[in-house]
């Protein structure tokens, strides 16, 4: 065949021949790239191959990189690339940052909170036994950050050795990195003041489901005679607020100042929601039929007396939550609730898959030392749009009567187009007072299950992830040096005026010796009847009330347990036995036996490879 002239330009490629003609190369960059590391080694072992020339017309089929990677004779997987595909799986994984190997000190437990006093005159209890103090050189929640406690372990080398701790005091307390900059706590983290305008603090355990149950003691406040509004010398009146507060609400603000908490005030004894008050109420027995104007009045309002018009010193407030299954929960914010089929609270219609899925927990942390400790600091989550319109005060009777879908798009219900605005059905928080039943406060609680909850993009953070420690807390706002003192019920006294349904001991709402069979059932009948749910071989009734307090050893168990199932994750994106068994000089099995020998020199190890006590310690 007579060849073909080139053309005068230069630059056109001439066409290709009638010839078939095997590729020199198979399509393989001959330059390492980060994505592509042995680019090289590949190259060789493929010159090596024997090519074998297509039949006319016909595609030459050939092998991904990624396979040819695996399969070539002297190459080795590419870790970076196994992690990146596993980032892309169906199932999600926390995700892991570039960190320098831990520090010596980073194995020993977080070290106690350093406290200074107040100046000149310090915060004392009104008895003058206890001093308030401030807690320095520690990390503090920000707005778009949250810090919890961290330590390094050895048998975590695949997560990059860290795992989740605490800090003393141990137990259910108010949590020192979960509070305004300028709140006071006693060494026992029970008692908290403040000297400034209202601010705030959260507790270190949360309520996600079932009833729970905790009781604040106004230390120092309004006083028990005289006017509850003008303090000594004409000066301001110290006050508390109690309450349940999510982790997005404001910490210089009270207890509900927004949407996303729920308050009582001590003057006027009011709930408070968005800044507005209202007043306590008894619901009244629910009838088959109903009238449209029984409907909107089915509430029998509370009228205080004069003598308990207000909350002073001395008095104890109790606050009980009740909150549905979380099964129902991520039902509701997943927008599929039907309330003619889901017509309980979730713990009596038992969907195990659907209880699998309100588990996936994602924890994206990276660890930070500050101030001779080491935090895992995550992404905060954030205020939401149709919160903030939910929460607004401009938007007021006028404004909803020129827009008449407006207060429709901002009225709560379990349906509502904007998952944040999705309300919880049967939840509610009721207040006791001295061990007397005032009411309930509030009823249809917004839901707080990711997609309700979300971080803030712009900042990287992935939404859509819960990563366990979603719910509603425990909150004390403290004003001009009002004095709360929190009893979470896992002291050896129990609470002051404990309410009569309440958990006498853990075996009321727990027992630890009924067994189960695969089915979930307990003993050959249905585990999921009277509120009674079968969690890892231990029937527990959640409608129970139970002390707030019981939550923080449960926390504890859900911390070691993600941490062993991202230990686990990580073990496997990085190639499991079969990545150990290439021999000493693979990547992981060399950082395996030398940070165990880095470790047991260190004295994390003993000499069996376990765990030391200092390590141990917390668990």
């Amino acid at each position: 065949m007579t060849d073909i002239p080139s053309s005068s330009r230069g630059a056109t490629p001439n066409p290709p021949s009638a010839i078939p003609q095997a590729l020199a190369e198979p399509h393989i960059p001959a330059v390492s790239s980060p994505l592509n590391p042995d680019a090289s080694v590949l190259v060789t072992a493929a010159r090596t191959r024997p090519t074998k020339a297509p039949a006319r017309e016909q595609r030459e089929k050939r092998d991904t990189i990624k396979k040819r990677e695996s399969t070539a004779k002297n190459g080795t997987p590419d870790r970076v690339a196994d992690r990146k595909g596993a980032a892309t799986r169906g199932v999600p994984s926390p995700m892991r940052y570039a960190i320098p190997p831990p520090r010596t000190s980073d194995y020993d437990p977080p070290r106690p909170p350093l406290f200074s006093s107040h100046e000149p005159n310090p915060f004392v209890t009104p008895d003058g036994e206890v001093e308030l103090k401030r807690p320095v050189d520690h990390a503090v929640n920000k707005k778009d950050y949250r810090y919890t406690p961290c330590v390094a372990d050895p048998q975590f080398s695949h997560k990059q050795y860290y795992r989740q701790s605490d800090g003393r005091p141990y137990g259910a307390r108010m949590s020192l990195e979960d509070a305004d900059k300028w709140m006071h706590f006693a060494p026992s983290g029970l008692l908290v003041t403040n000297e400034k305008g209202w601010r705030m603090a959260r507790a270190n355990v949360c309520a996600r489901e079932g009833s729970l149950y905790y009781e604040v003691k106004i230390t120092k406040g309004v006083p028990t005679e005289g006017s509850a509004l003008n303090g000594d010398e004409g000066g301001p009146m110290p006050h508390i607020r109690m309450g349940w507060a999510r982790r997005e609400a404001p910490l210089d603000a009270p207890v509900g100042f927004d949407g996303y908490s729920y308050g009582v005030t001590d003057v006027r004894f009011e709930t408070m929601h968005r800044s507005r008050g209202s007043r306590f109420y008894h619901p009244k027995p629910k009838k088959s039929a109903k009238s449209k104007a029984a409907q909107a009045d089915d509430k029998n309002y509370v009228t205080h007396s004069d003598a308990d018009r207000d909350v002073r010193t001395g008095d104890v407030i109790g606050l009980e939550i009740t909150l549905p299954a979380l099964s129902l929960q991520r039902k509701i914010v997943d927008g599929i609730y039907n309330p003619a089929v889901d017509i309980g609270d979730g713990f009596e219609q038992r969907d195990p898959h659907a209880e699998l899925a309100t588990l996936d927990i994602v924890r994206d942390r990276i660890p930070v030392p500050y101030k001779g400790n080491v935090y895992f600091e995550t992404f905060e989550y954030q205020a939401t749009k149709p919160m903030d319109l939910y929460a607004d005060r401009s938007l007021s009777a006028t404004s909803a009567a020129t827009t008449p879908d407006l207060k429709n798009k901002l009225t709560p219900n379990p349906n509502h187009a904007e998952p944040p605005l999705r309300s919880l059905p049967h939840s509610a928080i009721r207040v006791w007072r001295n061990g007397k039943l005032v009411g309930t406060a509030f009823e249809n609680l917004l839901a707080f299950l990711p997609p309700a909850s979300a971080p803030a993009a712009a900042n990287g953070a992935r939404p859509g992830f819960d990563d366990g420690a979603l719910g509603y807390y425990p909150a004390v706002a403290s004003f001009s040096g009002g004095i709360a003192e929190l009893n979470f019920g896992d002291g050896p006294d129990g609470f002051w005026f404990p309410p009569p349904h309440l958990a006498s001991t853990a075996k009321d709402y727990r027992n630890d010796i009924d067994m189960h069979d695969a089915d979930g059932l307990t003993n050959g009948s249905n585990g999921g009847v009277g509120g009674q749910r079968a969690v890892a071989g231990v029937t527990q009734n959640y409608r129970q009330l139970r002390p707030i307090g019981a939550r923080y050893k449960e926390q504890i168990a859900e911390d070691v347990l993600w941490d062993i199932i991202d230990e686990c994750d990580f073990f496997v994106q990085d190639g499991g036995y079969a990545a150990e068994a290439e021999g000493g000089e693979g990547e992981i099995a060399a950082s395996v036996v030398k940070s165990g020998a880095l470790a047991r020199a260190r004295g994390a190890l003993g000499e069996e490879g376990m765990l030391g006590e200092e390590v141990s310690r917390r668990y």
